[in-house]
């Protein structure tokens, strides 16, 4: 709490010195500088950033959403190199750990946590408008950037399905004109390093490339506090090519290869409680001890192999053609694919209470066709069409051999009986979609938008749970369920009331559109305000089943959102002010929730709330008020709440009326700061001192606001220093994050018979060097 009192003081003093300031504290400069240069040695100036949020390039103060968006260099200050690291500088932003290794990105409030694979985003990720349609695929997305966008609010129009929340878009650097190559390298705690390298450069005289391979490496940094085993090495490879051709003035092709390895350990998790899932408690739970508050601390079954086997590859066609001088066709191509082998421990202790593996795979075709160009010297348009195929398969090993669930049947049955099961399932995809959009000047301070999108979703759904080979599951399910079930074979009751796969279609359709309307008051003043109405599309449940029911897929999402804004441009460019009011109403809100499984327990199960409601405010501010100080701050206050009756198990099982209730992953207040000052300490040397702060208040994982459960409040504080040749070329930084070595986590779930934690990254501190050859 002091944290967030000093950062809020801060940002007020900051804000109250810029605005009383004298303009001349500004300097003017002859040039301007787009997203991907550095900002000007000491420049009293803000550098202006170019953005392709509507896609066409803009200023990104003249873009009327809430943008924010972070150049190569920020994004290096801050230590950003993933999706989960943008919450430490993007205010609005939080990351949460589904407890199956797939990330949950919330943005306003808005997300959708699910632990399977095939569970599809509100929050979607783009490299260069590219879509990565499942968050597991978004590892790597920070390699070798031009700048990340942020892009706040349903983005349905433009981005498509699953934009509720907002989009996210990494844009690569791109092959240069002349030769250019460099290196980064960075050694730190717990032998941490990483190596960066890439060539740039001309082919030919039409033809240009960009390689960039990068290894990121690191001992285990997580302790089992019951006997001293390590856990968390990480071994992640990551690499890109990208050819740029361009035959003639009129057509631009550009291919790129994306693609990573990861043999990194999974994470364990942190035992906070013992809660078993039947009334046959698990005696050796019971006097296992809580683990220690420390970030570190957690537990796992000793003698397993917990590296990844995954990897991903990516590769995108985009091509540019000039059909007029104001008229351009874009196609963009994308295939990706994505698999899995990796094995979990769930339970946070060395009893194997609860552990299961994942193999499955991800496979997405998507193309792109649109034509965009000038309404005369007064507006824009985009007409297009969107396909998208997707295939995806997961199977699911789980084993509970020391468990409640396990002593309940042994009881039943008077044999004992170390339950053990698979769930598999197979979902096919299709999506069809229409859009177009428009801008008009009506006069030259006042424009009007509108845009639109028709969207027609197809999957079929094919899975069961069945006996793994070893007789347990049908052995339990002959007897209580009085269905003969063989070894190896489903037990899922089919709607005919006998064992076998369940079949399932989903078929969806929505029409997403934006309308609104920008004033530009004065040169660098503008008021904007928007209405839009997005989807996300409904999806299957990825949870053991012993009927049909259980899989029955949740229905989409709609949100009905409002914004009013502002972006305002002081003292010459050396002070940015952007704030907004937002207020999303929804229907049929997808979460997941839990669901009470005879003879498993509670369990975690996707759910629709019929209304619930976001209303929140934000602001950010970046100021260059002194020669060489560069100050950036942004705050969200965010209120959620269930709006109608919804009932539904708590995690322990415990049916309740949620309503009143604020969304899970979704705290109150959000806040960031990041500060740098730079001097020059030789003629061609410049020094510079710099750190980044941020802060959430608490919140809940799960519905029904379970201390156990709750996220505390916390704030993170990384710094750096370091030395800086004028020109680029080199460069050295030491650097620590979490300084303070604040004791956090980022997600709390009821897994089998126990509550754990997922922590965060405790102190770390190293050393960078870079090089740059041009």
């Amino acid at each position: 709490m002091k944290f967030k009192h000093q950062l809020v003081s801060s940002t007020v003093l900051i804000a109250t010195a810029l605005l009383s300031a004298s303009p001349a504290m500004a300097q003017s400069a002859s040039t301007t500088a787009s997203a991907q240069n550095a900002t000007p040695p000491h420049s009293g100036e803000l550098q202006e950033v170019v953005v392709t949020a509507e896609k066409r390039a803009e200023d990104i103060n003249k873009v009327p959403m809430s943008v924010t968006a972070f150049t190569a260099d920020q994004l290096r200050d801050a230590g950003v190199t993933q999706v989960r690291d943008l919450a430490k500088i993007t205010a609005g932003l939080t990351y949460a750990d589904s407890g199956a290794g797939t990330p949950i990105y919330t943005l306003r409030g808005v997300g959708f946590s699910d632990i399977s694979l095939a569970g599809r985003p509100t929050v979607s990720v783009y490299v260069d408008q590219a879509p990565l349609p499942f968050s597991i695929m978004t590892r790597g997305v920070g390699l070798d950037l031009e700048r990340v966008e942020v892009l706040k609010g349903p983005q349905g129009t433009l981005f498509g399905t699953n934009t509720t929340g907002g989009a996210i878009n990494f844009i690569a650097a791109k092959p240069t004109p002349d030769v250019e190559t460099g290196a980064d390298l960075s050694y730190g705690r717990f032998n941490s390093n990483q190596l960066t390298a890439f060539v740039s450069g001309p082919v030919t005289s039409t033809l240009s490339a960009r390689m960039v391979v990068e290894h990121d490496g690191m001992d285990a940094w997580q302790q089992n506090y019951t006997n001293g085993d390590k856990l968390g090495v990480q071994d992640f490879w990551n690499g890109r090519l990208t050819l740029d051709w361009r035959p003639t003035d009129q057509l631009n092709a550009t291919f790129t290869l994306n693609g990573w390895l990861d043999r990194s350990d999974t994470q364990a998790q942190q035992l906070i409680g013992v809660a078993p899932t039947t009334p046959f408690p698990v005696p050796e739970l019971e006097t296992y001890p809580l683990a220690p508050q420390n970030n570190r601390a957690a537990g796992w079954d000793p003698g397993r192999n917990y590296r990844k086997d995954n990897n991903f590859i990516q590769a995108n066609l985009r091509l540019d053609y000039k059909v007029a001088d104001s008229l351009t066709l874009t196609s963009l191509t994308s295939y990706s694919h994505y698999r899995e082998n990796q094995l979990d421990d769930l339970d946070g202790t060395t009893i194997s209470n609860n552990y299961f593996q994942t193999l499955g795979t991800l496979r997405s075709i998507s193309e792109e066709l649109r034509l965009a160009g000038s309404l005369g010297d007064h507006g824009h348009f985009t007409l297009g069409a969107n396909y998208v195929d997707d295939t995806t398969s997961e199977f699911n090993p789980t084993y509970s051999p020391i468990s409640s669930v396990s002593n309940l049947f042994t009881a039943l049955l008077d044999t004992p009986l170390p339950v053990t099961f698979d769930t598999t399932t197979n979902q096919d995809s299709i999506t069809k979609a229409a859009f177009a959009s428009f801008d008009y000047d009506l006069t030259r301070a006042f424009n009007i938008y509108a845009g639109g999108r028709y969207t027609d979703f197809r999957t079929n759904f094919l899975g069961c749970s069945a006996d793994s080979g070893d007789g347990v599951a049908a052995t339990i399910f002959s007897v209580v369920d009085r269905t003969p079930v063989q070894r190896g074979e489903c037990f899922t009751l089919t709607a005919a009331g006998v064992p076998g796969n369940v079949t399932s279609t989903l078929q969806e359709h929505n029409f997403s559109w934006r309308a609104g309307a920008q004033w530009t008051a004065a040169p660098r003043v503008m008021f904007y305000a928007n209405v839009s109405r997005g989807y996300k599309a409904g999806s299957f449940p990825i949870i053991p089943a012993n009927d049909y029911q259980q899989f029955a897929p949740v229905a989409q999402e709609s949100v009905l959102a409002y914004e009013a804004g502002f972006k305002v441009g002081l003292f010459d460019r050396a002070l940015q002010l952007n704030g907004a009011v937002f207020r999303y109403d929804y229907t049929d809100k997808q979460l997941l929730g839990s669901a009470n499984l005879p003879g498993v327990g509670t369990i975690l199960r996707l759910v629709n709330i019929p209304e619930s409601r976001v209303d929140g405010a934000e602001i950010e501010l970046a100021a260059t008020p002194a020669r060489g100080l560069r100050i950036s701050t942004a705050a969200t206050y965010i209120k959620s709440k269930v709006t109608s009756l919804f009932m539904n198990p708590d995690p322990l099982g415990k049916v309740i009326n949620f309503e009143g209730e604020p969304f899970p992953n979704t705290p109150e207040w959000q806040g960031s700061a990041d500060v740098q000052y730079e001097w020059p300490v030789a003629a061609r040397l410049k020094a510079f001192l710099g750190g980044t702060g941020s802060y959430q208040s608490a919140t809940n994982s799960q519905f029904g606001e379970l201390p156990l459960f709750r996220t505390k409040a916390y704030g993170l504080l990384d710094l750096r220093a370091g030395l800086e040749t004028e020109d680029g070329r080199w460069r050295w930084t030491i650097w620590g994050r979490n300084v303070t070595d604040t004791y956090y986590w980022t997600a709390a779930t009821h897994v089998q018979d126990t509550i754990v934690r997922y922590t965060g990254m405790p102190a770390t501190y190293g050393i960078s060097l870079s090089y740059r050859y041009r």
